[in-house]
C-alpha cells in the first residue's frame, strides 16, 4: 500500500521539493540590457506593475538612468508628446519608468515600492496625485487585491519597523484583504505587537522565496507588452529632429485637432466613440454630488510620504485637472475640486514636500486634456516643462517634517479650512 502510494505521490512530492529548492537558491543576479529595459519601462501591464524583477533591473542599471513615474492610468494615454516618446526621441539623460494602472492609487503604490525600496533610496521620482483617487470610501477590496501580491506582503513585513506607518499599512491590508496569507502576523503588526524571532525568521524565508520566485518566472516569460514598438516608436517621426517647445506645440495642436473632431468636449475621438458616445446623455449631471474632500486616501497618501521621507527621496508631485467642459457637463463642482487640491497640497507642503506642479486649474485650456480626466498633447508639454528640469537637476533632498496627525481619521474626514486643522 505504501509502495503504491509512493509510486503515485512520490514524483509529485519530488517535483514540488525541487521547485522549492530551486526558488530558494535561484540566483538573483540581473544582467542589464538597455533595449529590454526601455521596453519594460513602458509595458504597463498588471503583471509588470505587481512584479519586482524588471523594475529592479532597470533601476540598478549602472549605465542608464531610469526614473520612476508613479501614477495610475494617465501613462496609458500615448501621443506624440507623451513623456516616454519625448525621452526616446531626444535621447534624454533619463528614461521614465512608468508605474501605474487603472484604479491603482497610493496604497498599491506604497506596497509596490516595498519591492524596490533599496533601489529608491536617495533617488528622484515623479508622483502624479489624481484627486479622483480620493473617493468617500476609498478602495474597493477587489481593486486593491488585483495589484497586491505575496512578494509585496513579505517585502513590507520584512522591512517594517513597528511604527505608525506600519500599523496603518497592516490595518489597511486587513480591511481590504481579510483573507490575506500570514494574516496572523499582519494582525500583530496592526496592533503594534512585537513579532517573535520564529515569525521574523519565517518572514525572512518567505521574502527570499517570493523574491526568487519572481526572478525565476520573469526569466521564463517576456513582460514586453509591445507598447514601445506600437505606441512609442511610431510617434517619433511626428516630432522635429531638433528639440523646440515652439515647434512641438505646433505638432501637438495639429495632432489634437485631428483627433477631436467627433465631439465638442475636446475629447479624443477613439475614447469618445468607445467609452462615452452610447451613454453620453445618461452622464449629464451625473457627478454633481461627487466629493473628494473626505476619504481614507489621505491616510494612504501619508504612507507614501513617510516612505519618501525615510528613504530621502526627491519627489515632484503633479496634480492634474479635469476637462473643464466635461466638468460642466457632468456637474462636477469646481469649488469642491479645488478644496480637494488645497487639502492635498496642505498635507504635502506642511511636511516639506514643496515640489508640486499644480495643473488643477488648467482643464479649460485648448488641447490640454486628452479625455475627461487625463492630460495629453499640450498638457504633456506643460508637464514636460516642469518634469524635465526637475529630473535632470533635482537639487538637494528637502528637509521633511513628518506629522502623524495625517494618519488620523479626523484628517481623512476633515472638510473645513485646512489652515484651521490642528496637526498637534
Amino acid at each position: 500500500m505504501l509502495k503504491r502510494l509512493w509510486l503515485i505521490l512520490g514524483p509529485v512530492f519530488c517535483a514540488a521539493l525541487l521547485v522549492v529548492l530551486l526558488l530558494i537558491f535561484y540566483p538573483t543576479h540581473l544582467d542589464h540590457n538597455f533595449e529590454v529595459e526601455k521596453r519594460s519601462a513602458v509595458t504597463l501591464t498588471s503583471r509588470s506593475f505587481k512584479g519586482r524583477t524588471q523594475k529592479v533591473r532597470a533601476l540598478t542599471d549602472p549605465d542608464h538612468r531610469f526614473v520612476p513615474f508613479f501614477g495610475s492610468s494617465e501613462w496609458l494615454r500615448f501621443d506624440s508628446m507623451h513623456p516616454s516618446v519625448l525621452a526616446e526621441k531626444y535621447d534624454r539623460p533619463y528614461r521614465p519608468y512608468l508605474l501605474g494602472q487603472r484604479g491603482a492609487a497610493s496604497l498599491n503604490q506604497y506596497f509596490g515600492m516595498q519591492q524596490m525600496l533599496p533601489e529608491l533610496e536617495g533617488k528622484t521620482v515623479v508622483y502624479v496625485i489624481s484627486p479622483q483617487w480620493f473617493t468617500k470610501n476609498g478602495y474597493e477590496p477587489s481593486a486593491f487585491q488585483q495589484y497586491f501580491n505575496s512578494d509585496q506582503l513579505t517585502s513590507f513585513l520584512s522591512q517594517q519597523v513597528g511604527d505608525e506607518a506600519a500599523q496603518h499599512a497592516a490595518e489597511r491590508i486587513l480591511q481590504l484583504y481579510p483573507n490575506v496569507t500570514m494574516a496572523d502576523i499582519v494582525k500583530k503588526v496592526a496592533q503594534k505587537e512585537t513579532l517573535s524571532s520564529s515569525e521574523e525568521q519565517f518572514i525572512s524565508l518567505m521574502a527570499r522565496f517570493h523574491k526568487r520566485q519572481d526572478y525565476f518566472f520573469s526569466s521564463l516569460t517576456s513582460e514586453n507588452s509591445g507598447n514601445f514598438e506600437q505606441r512609442v516608436l511610431p510617434e517619433l517621426n511626428q516630432l522635429p529632429d531638433q528639440f523646440s517647445y515652439e515647434e512641438l506645440e505646433k505638432v501637438a495642436i495639429k495632432e489634437a485637432k485631428e483627433h477631436t473632431k467627433s465631439n465638442d468636449l475636446g475629447i479624443d475621438d477613439r475614447f469618445y466613440k468607445h467609452r462615452l458616445r452610447n451613454k453620453i446623455k445618461k452622464l449629464k449631471g451625473s457627478q454633481r454630488n461627487l466629493s473628494y474632500i473626505q476619504s481614507p486616501e489621505y491616510n494612504d497618501l501619508q504612507l507614501v510620504l513617510q516612505l519618501f521621507a525615510q528613504a530621502k527621496i526627491k519627489v515632484l508631485f503633479v496634480i492634474p485637472p479635469v476637462n473643464e467642459k466635461w466638468m460642466a457637463y457632468t456637474g462636477l463642482r469646481e469649488e469642491m475640486y479645488q478644496q480637494t487640491v488645497a487639502k492635498i497640497k496642505y498635507q504635502l507642503e506642511s511636511q516639506g514636500f514643496t515640489n508640486i506642479a499644480d495643473f488643477s486649474t488648467d482643464g479649460g485650456k485648448p488641447y490640454f486634456m486628452e479625455d475627461t480626466i487625463h492630460i495629453g498633447w499640450l498638457g504633456w508639454l506643460e508637464f514636460d516643462k516642469v518634469v524635465y528640469p526637475f529630473v535632470t537637476n533635482p537639487g538637494p533632498t528637502p528637509s521633511y517634517q513628518l506629522n502623524s496627525a495625517f494618519f488620523s481619521k479626523e484628517w481623512a474626514d476633515y472638510d473645513g479650512d485646512v489652515m484651521k486643522f490642528s496637526t498637534k
